[in-house]
């Protein structure tokens, strides 16, 4: 994945940076505020990281424009609040959220890491994705991950792992308990059942004894699990029906596409000229940009996109179909599996003439428990090797991360004992910096992965010279595209001139804190229109 371009701007200003290298970039300035991390943070955001701008920078006013290539295939990405276009080859792909836009990237560009999340498999956000190659210049703590709060370090280590291989392919905490439960009940039940034998080899069934085995607790437990599914079931029909509503609306917006119609839910057609409702389409109300489709083909494109969009809602709302009824067979099934009643007693004596009959039950109960055991103990076996292939591979992981530390910095004797540091642990400076640099180079050579370095502030003001020509060697030995930023002291201006395969992108000559101006909006507003989009 190579970055090209990068674009801010709105119908007032814009700035566009494109001259990246496909190998090492040195973004630079002789000062502080002249719009690095601007830049840096824009191509983030616009991939759908969260907002870590400048305070002093009010990012909710601009749209932002990434060009980047994959695979030898060019893709163009603007991003407006939560809204993101695609365009690739000749389509056009529209999204609302990351939700939509994730799983696109997942089926059609390359496959995002998969990780258990509160015990469900989730295709990860951009947010945690790109820390497998990002360290922003603020926010750094190396005993967890930049904005953790709904991701936390673990969905971290677990993403490395999804890289390499499945190693989460065991048997669930939901899954272990569900059958520790079973297990559990059977048990009590061939219990019952062996009390019941001896009550029979000494006296006649009596029913007012026989009235009193009825277990109230395991009556109460049934009763809160069946609660549980039930408003389980609640949950997933109001998603399934907020799917609904939302399918039926981008179906009523594709048949006023059809048919040009002017009244659209979802969506608006609009005059680009005077605003009125006639030749352009219009996202939600919120949408910075619209689209022009006084052309068949890009009207075509438009229809294209709200058709996979629907595709989209109609699998989901499957899945959520199959859910439904898999939790109906559930609660039919505790409902069917009622504790002990007066009729069960009575179902229970006619078919229970002897102690036999009774000692056939146990022995069919055993065969259970005994199925259900081997569930667990081969869901455990696999748990355990799962867990040993994982303790290989952050082995392996801290060896290498070690071993680039050890090229960085030549003196140091520290050893690092996990990818995060202990909570407590202060790091900073060029010891912060060389840890990072460790971590995004073990994590290229361990995953393979093929996105771009992306790093703010590499230097952490006071890298030595000698570390820093270390950094820089070994970023330039990787086939991932790098880039990097730093503000030089007056002393260094003119100090990466003489490397070769360098490519240096100098901002010395901006204005402090106002990288955005007029020279480049003809060039933006053109860029956006030639995805149709206008502003």
């Amino acid at each position: 994945m190579i970055i090209r371009k990068v674009a801010i701007g709105n119908s007032e200003e814009a700035f566009i940076e494109d001259s990246f290298s496909q190998g090492l970039n040195i973004l630079l300035s002789d000062d502080n505020n002249k719009g690095k991390t601007i830049i840096i943070q824009s191509i983030l955001y616009a991939l759908g990281n969260k907002p870590i701008f400048p305070n002093s920078f009010n990012y909710k006013d601009f749209v932002y424009y990434l060009e980047f290539e994959h695979n030898s295939k060019k893709y163009t990405l603007v991003r407006s609040g939560d809204e993101y276009v695609l365009k690739y080859s000749d389509k056009i792909g529209i999204f609302e959220g990351m939700s939509e836009f994730k799983r696109f990237w997942y089926k059609n560009i390359f496959q995002l890491p998969v990780i258990p999340f509160h015990e469900e498999k989730r295709i990860v956000d951009m947010e945690l994705f790109v820390q497998l190659f990002f360290v922003g210049q603020d926010g750094k703590d190396t005993s967890n991950i930049f904005n953790s709060g709904f991701y936390h370090k673990e969905d971290f280590k677990n993403m490395l792992l999804s890289f390499c291989g499945d190693f989460s392919s065991e048997i669930s905490n939901k899954e272990k308990k569900k059958l520790e439960g079973k297990i559990k009940e059977l048990k009590a039940r061939r219990e019952e059942n062996l009390k019941l034998t001896d009550f029979y080899k000494r006296v006649a069934v009596a029913p007012e004894y026989l009235s009193k085995i009825k277990d109230k607790e395991a009556f109460s437990k049934r009763v809160e699990e069946m609660d549980v599914i039930t408003e389980s079931m609640t949950t997933i029909k109001k998603k399934r029906n907020r799917l609904a509503v939302e399918k039926s609306l981008w179906s009523g917006t594709l048949k006023e596409l059809n048919s040009l119609n002017r009244n659209i839910k979802v969506g608006e057609l609009r005059c680009m000229d005077c605003n009125s409702t006639h030749i352009a389409y219009k996202g939600t109300a919120e949408s910075k940009y619209s689209f022009d489709i006084s052309t068949p083909v890009m009207r075509n494109q438009i229809i294209e996109s709200i058709n996979e969009k629907i595709a989209g809602y109609t699998e989901e709302i499957e899945k959520l179909n199959f859910d439904i009824e898999k939790q109906q067979k559930e609660l039919y099934s505790l409902m069917d599996n009622e504790d002990i009643t007066i009729e069960s007693i009575v179902a229970y004596k006619k078919g229970y003439m002897c102690v036999s009959d009774i000692e056939k039950a146990i022995e069919e109960i055993d065969r259970e428990i005994e199925q259900y055991e081997g569930i667990l103990k081969d869901g455990e076996k696999v748990s355990n090797e799962a867990n040993e292939e994982r303790k290989k591979f952050f082995t392996r992981f801290m060896t290498l991360m070690n071993e680039k530390k050890k090229q960085i910095d030549v003196e140091s004797e520290n050893v690092y004992e996990d990818i995060f540091t202990k909570r407590g642990t202060v790091v900073s400076g060029s010891e912060e910096t060389v840890f990072y640099v460790s971590k995004l180079l073990t994590s290229v050579e361990m995953t393979g992965h093929e996105c771009p370095i992306i790093m703010d502030s590499f230097r952490a003001e006071d890298l030595s010279t000698d570390k820093e020509k270390h950094v820089l060697e070994l970023f330039g030995k990787i086939q991932n595209q790098c880039i990097l930023t730093t503000t030089l002291k007056k002393e260094e201006v003119g100090k990466y001139d003489s490397m070769k395969n360098v490519n240096i992108i100098d901002y010395s000559s901006h204005k402090a804190n106002k990288i955005l101006n007029q020279d480049y909006l003809e060039e933006f507003i053109n860029l956006l229109q030639n995805i149709h989009i206008e502003i």
